[in-house]
């Protein structure tokens, strides 16, 4: 955390001596109440000042005992008395400001470091390959995001900066403290090994407590997110008793976790505040004997030192519940930096080339993957070439990996052996954005914003009414979008509910026309398109499709009948290849792949 503090170290520092500076007129605002009891008593207790001793904290015992009050005595009492009480307000107003600028500026420093460690957070997000979300639950990451990282703020507001706060306040008071009597501070200080060892104790309990709290919110919270996310399958099989019981589970050991954190949490309190208890008596007892029996000690200056010691008692209590605050957010710590932590997959090339165009071929080459290290492989030794301007066609039973054959062009994914080269480059070696930039995709699974139509098919540009007017018109959408209440500025709602699954797909095809690449991905483009609407897209992409090339996955082999290459895949192999009519030809694969779909179409 301390690298996301570092670039403010200018304001951290001001931050730093403000605190300094407040600790000092704090323990000076403790101080200025002797001089205002010597006015009310008399005058200092002894007849003749003393010279002030050699040593640093007799020399503080003689400045407020002696030469403070010497400052601000007047001839009269009453005289004295208002220069006191003149001191007394200015010394609070002092205290005000410095009070509150030191706590605002740590403030700012920490909301600019934890949203420096948001963007972050998200951007390492956005880079992290695909299996990392295929085994990471998305309600994991948002508490992580959202619920971890507050936790982490309220460690560092309320434990780092009060720490040092407090510990300052602790030190200047000792400081006054020892100055009246180095006897009676230390009993006072006689309480700081037991607390601390309550502290430690507790410490370890609650990490391991809050670790598994954390663990029962991020269930709770992917729970919900997945819930309202397939409402409508839920509803479908009437399954919310099923979802109920599924996320009280979830709930009740959160519950049980919160209830064991509190538990340890609350513990330090009561404890600490009994010590504090008999610290106080202690000093009462013994400091009433100096007065009465040794006369060692001024009653002034033991009425301060009374109110030192209780003013004392109030960071100390905070100290020793510190972990309250401090070990919920070390372990949240701990999940931010594992997810920040997490290498990368898929890494950029240090000096990737530079491409603006796909000017001759993409080859697949021996290409081999799997998903996990030791799971079987998904492709086996893939070899085909796609050349500028072809549109491809791969076609295969569900399963077979053609979707993981197309997701590995962008680099979703790299091959685990084997290369692909594009324009003779391998992918490896070039640019993830100029690579992307190259490609628009309309994946299987349609994923829509929620924001205005214009947005969506314009996603990542601004955009242009005549670009979205051409793209929708493309993708047979124009008719529809111009009939909602805004048209373009239709806001869709979350994962485009508010349209069919037609008008869903023919949004994601209009953004990838709108993006007007050289190479167009469609993985089950139409599937989801009745048979005019098909018919119509059709005709539109294969206008769009003249000098430009097209990988297309259809499990309708209607889509694909004019392809000038059709790839068959099968278990992860590469089965046959060749056009409409070879394959037909040869009585194959995909022979008996169109018998079973097309009988009736002619050859």
């Amino acid at each position: 955390m301390i690298s996301y503090l570092r670039p403010h170290i200018g304001l951290l520092g001001l931050s730093f001596l403000l605190m300094v500076l407040f600790a000092l007129v704090d323990g000076f605002s403790i101080v200025v109440l002797i001089p205002f009891l010597q006015v009310l008593f008399g005058g200092p207790s002894a007849t003749t000042v003393p010279l002030p001793p050699d040593h640093f904290t007799g020399q503080i015992e003689h400045f407020f005992k002696y030469e403070l009050f010497a400052f601000l005595e007047e001839p009269t009492a009453v005289g004295t008395l208002a220069n006191v009480c003149l001191v007394i307000l200015t010394v609070y107003f002092a205290k005000a400001v410095l009070g509150y600028f030191q706590q605002f500026l740590p403030q700012v420093v920490l909301e600019r470091a934890l949203r420096d460690l948001r963007n972050q957070f998200f951007t390492h997000i956005q880079r992290l390959s695909f299996l990392y979300f295929q085994r990471t639950r998305s309600g994991q990451l948002m508490s992580i995001l959202i619920n971890d990282i507050q936790l982490l703020k309220n460690a560092i507001s309320t434990g780092v900066f009060r720490v040092i706060r407090h510990t300052l306040e602790v030190a200047i008071t000792l400081l006054i403290l020892v100055a009246i009597s180095w006897r009676l501070t230390l009993l006072a200080v006689l309480i700081l090994p037991p607390i601390a060892w309550i502290a430690v104790l507790l410490a370890r309990k609650l990490r391991r407590v809050n670790r598994q709290m954390l663990r029962k919110l991020s269930d709770i919270t992917s729970a919900l997110q997945e819930n309202v996310a397939g409402i409508r399958i839920v509803r479908a099989f009437s399954a919310e008793p099923f979802e109920q019981q599924r996320f009280g589970r979830d709930n009740e050991a959160y519950q049980r976790n919160m209830v064991r954190s509190r538990k340890y949490a609350l513990l330090g309190s009561p404890v600490s505040e009994f010590l504090l208890a008999g610290a106080v008596v202690l000093i009462l007892y013994f400091g009433g004997r100096m007065i009465l029996l040794d006369g060692t000690l001024a009653p002034e200056t033991f009425f301060v030192f009374l109110v030192a010691s209780l003013k004392l008692s109030s960071p100390l209590k905070y100290l020793s519940k510190l972990n309250e605050d401090v070990q919920p957010a070390l372990a949240g710590c701990e999940r931010i930096f594992a997810v920040l932590d997490t290498e990368l997959d898929v890494v950029e090339a240090e000096r990737p080339i530079s491409i603006s165009g796909f000017e001759r071929q993409i080859h697949y080459d021996n290409v081999c993957f799997s998903y996990e290290e030791g799971d079987g492989p998904v492709l086996h030794d893939v070899s085909f070439t796609i050349r500028r301007g072809d549109v491809v066609a791969l076609v295969g039973p569900s399963g077979s990996g053609k979707s993981t054959l197309v997701d590995l062009l962008p680099r979703f994914y790299d091959p685990t052996s084997g290369r692909i080269e594009f324009d003779g480059h391998d992918l490896r070696e070039v640019g993830l954005k100029d690579l992307r930039g190259q490609m628009g995709i309309v994946t299987q699974e349609v994923i829509l914003f929620h924001d205005t139509v214009a947005n969506n098919i314009a996603y990542g540009e601004k955009p242009d009414q005549k670009r979205l007017e051409e793209a929708a018109r493309a993708a047979n959408a124009i008719d529809f979008i111009e009939a909602l209440p805004g048209g373009f500025d239709t806001v869709i709602g979350e994962r485009g509910v508010r349209f069919s699954g037609g008008q869903r797909q023919r949004i994601a095809i209009a953004r990838a026309i709108y993006k007007n690449p050289p190479i167009l991905i469609f993985d089950e483009a139409t599937s989801a398109l009745d048979s005019e609407s098909e018919m119509l897209v059709q005709q539109a992409v294969a206008r769009l499709m003249e000098n430009r090339t097209a990988i297309v996955i259809a499990h309708r082999l209607s889509t694909v009948l004019h392809a000038d290459q059709i790839i068959v895949i099968e278990g992860g192999r590469v089965v046959e290849t060749g056009s409409h009519a070879d394959l037909l030809a040869r009585a194959g694969r995909y022979s008996r792949l169109y018998e079973l779909q097309f009988a009736e179409l002619p050859a």
